[in-house]
Formats: structure tokens, C-alpha cells, sequence
């Protein structure tokens, strides 16, 4: 039975990656829409909630694919991560129509992010109970991380796109195979919508799609750096990552410095700083999803190394492109005229 229950897995993929775009192409029928404001990068109202179609595409298929490959369904941790997609999409979504006060959606995060830890995924050091705390601080910055930079056609999904192929081809050598078929249903899923939302987008994934994928995301690399058996594995999650950590980190620091509000709604991110000095969408998105591959290749690079500055090497590899982004970044906003930054 090893082969035809592989050849239903395989055979899974383009089949999510169809559901997933006739269910988005619903939602831009159905045309909740989002309405530009000041900080928005599109100027006529746009349908959101493509989300909908990644997050239940991905529901559906990814007990199908466990089992297939002979993985346990009802697993404890499993059961755990599904509670945990279905509040958070659920709220999320509720969100994208009501307009909720961001306390009940950071809430939601904690307690996702809770139900992820509580069902086993989480680090063990420097003791069980402060990497604990680390994770679930780790999960509710990613979930957000990912809906900050969810802003631009294209940018969030290719950028995941990337992540996951990346993180399926090297979960082998990772020794964390078991991310394998989960990596590539969520690559599968979100090709499933990028050709409503890029280069033209036509829908936005909308908070249910960016915190779904964000808390996924925080999930793997919580795994991989757990489980994985190279010495420096632990870097893979965080450098796939890493394009978007550095931009909402680089933001808050820099807002935190010139003493601006760290919740109130803006266009500072170097991704919207680039936009609005008329550099095209399109570049930005393809070089966002460039420094995503980069940092998978940075990943694989370290990952044998067992000093100390086999990580720190790593991790300056993965800091100089950004800092040759953030250059680029401050010497458009220079020269064009964007206004306060």
C-alpha cells in the first residue's frame, strides 16, 4: 500500500491547489470589501477574505495527507493546532467584517498560541517552562509579523510560497521529514490564490489568511528548531522568516526611537517606504521573495555547524541583505517626496 498512498498525497496537492482558487474566486464574487485608508497601497476597493480559501483548503487536506503517509490523524498535538487555526481564522474573520478592537484579536493569538504550545510544539531550553514563554511569545510576534507585512500584491503569499517549498526541499536533511507533506499542502494552498493577487490583485487574504498562515508558520519553525537533528537546524524557521522579522522589528525600533506610537496604524515599514517612492509593486514583492530564498540558502549553509559562530555567521549573512535594503530604503525616501515617514 506504500506507493498508492503516496500517489493519493501527490495527487492531493494540484487538487488543494484547485479548491483553494475556485474558493477564493467565490470570495471576490462575493466581494466583502476592503476600503482604502491612508496607509493602504491600493486606491479602489478591494474584495478580501482570499484567506478563507487557503485556511480551509489546507483544513481539509491536511488530515487526508496525514494519513496517506501513515501519520497519525488524532494525534494530541494535531487536534491542539486545529483548535488553534480554527479560533484564531474564526476570529480573524469576524474580524475583516466587524472591525474588532485589537485586544480581542491579540487574545486570540495568546490563546492560539497557548493551544500550540499546550499540544507539545514548543522549545524545551534553556528550561521547559521559559521555552514555554519563548514559544508563545515567538508564535503571537510571527502571527503578527506576517499581518503587518501583509500589505502589498503579492508580497505575504509569495513570500510563504517560497518558505514552504524551501522547507519541504531541505526538511529531510533538517531531520524533520514530517514537515515534508504539511510544507508543500501550504505552498500548494497559497498557489492557489497568488493569481488572484498578483501581479493585479483582484482579492486580499485578509486577516483571516495573514494570521492563519503567520501562526502556521510560527508553528514549523517551533518544530524544526525542537526537533531537528543538524547542530545549527534550529536557524531554518527563523531565517525563511527572516525578510519579514527584520522589517517589523527595524520598524518598531525605529518608531520606538523617535518616540511614535507602536500601535497606531502607518506606512513606515521599509516595504511601504519603498512603495511610495514609486518603486513598482511588482519589484518589490519579487525581491522580498528573493531574500526569503536567501535566507533558506544561509539556513542550509550553517546548519552543520556545531560552534557557536557557525550561528553568529549565519546570522550576519542573513543581516547584510537588509541592511542593503534598509539603505536603498532610506535613500529613496530621501530623495523622493513621501512625506513623513
Amino acid at each position: 500500500m506504500f506507493l498508492p498512498s503516496y500517489a493519493l498525497a501527490f495527487f492531493c496537492l494540484p487538487c488543494a491547489t484547485l479548491l483553494s482558487a475556485i474558493i477564493v474566486r467565490s470570495m471576490v464574487r462575493l466581494a466583502i470589501l476592503d476600503h482604502p485608508d491612508h496607509r493602504s497601497a491600493h486606491t479602489r476597493p478591494t474584495p478580501k477574505g482570499g484567506g478563507i480559501g487557503v485556511m480551509t483548503t489546507f483544513g481539509l487536506f491536511y488530515p487526508v495527507l496525514q494519513a496517506a503517509t501513515g501519520q497519525m490523524v488524532l494525534s494530541f498535538p494535531f487536534l491542539m493546532e486545529a483548535c488553534a487555526l480554527v479560533l484564531l481564522c474564526g476570529v480573524s474573520w469576524l474580524d475583516d467584517l466587524y472591525q474588532w478592537p485589537p485586544s480581542i484579536k491579540l487574545a486570540a493569538q495568546i490563546i492560539a498560541a497557548c493551544l500550540i504550545v499546550g499540544g507539545g510544539i514548543r522549545l524545551t531550553w534553556p528550561t521547559p517552562l521559559a521555552g514555554a514563554a519563548i514559544s508563545i511569545l515567538w508564535l503571537v510576534f510571527i502571527t503578527n509579523a506576517v499581518n503587518f507585512m501583509d500589505g502589498l500584491n503579492g508580497l505575504i503569499a509569495g513570500c510563504l510560497t517560497c518558505a514552504a517549498f524551501v522547507l519541504a526541499l531541505v526538511a529531510p536533511f533538517f531531520g524533520v521529514p514530517e514537515l515534508f507533506w504539511p510544507a508543500l499542502l501550504l505552498a500548494g494552498c497559497l498557489l492557489g490564490f497568488l493569481p488572484f493577487n498578483f501581479p493585479h490583485a483582484r482579492i486580499f487574504l485578509g486577516d483571516v489568511g495573514s494570521q492563519g498562515c503567520g501562526l502556521l508558520a510560527g508553528a514549523a519553525a517551533l518544530y524544526g528548531a525542537s526537533h531537528t537533528t543538524q547542530p545549527s537546524g534550529w536557524l531554518l524557521g527563523p531565517a525563511l522568516l527572516f525578510p519579514l522579522i527584520y522589517d517589523v522589528l527595524f520598524t518598531l525600533v525605529r518608531r520606538w526611537s523617535a518616540g511614535q506610537s507602536l500601535v497606531t496604524a502607518h506606512r513606515g515599514h521599509l516595504y511601504q517606504v519603498l512603495h511610495r517612492s514609486s518603486l513598482p509593486i511588482t519589484t518589490i514583492s519579487i525581491l522580498e521573495w528573493g531574500l526569503t530564498l536567501w535566507g533558506g540558502a544561509i539556513a542550509c549553509l550553517v546548519a552543520p555547524q556545531t560552534h557557536v559562530w557557525g550561528s553568529i555567521s549565519g546570522i550576519t549573512l542573513l543581516i547584510l541583505p537588509q541592511l542593503v535594503w534598509t539603505a536603498w530604503s532610506v535613500l529613496r525616501a530621501h530623495q523622493g517626496t513621501i512625506g513623513k515617514w
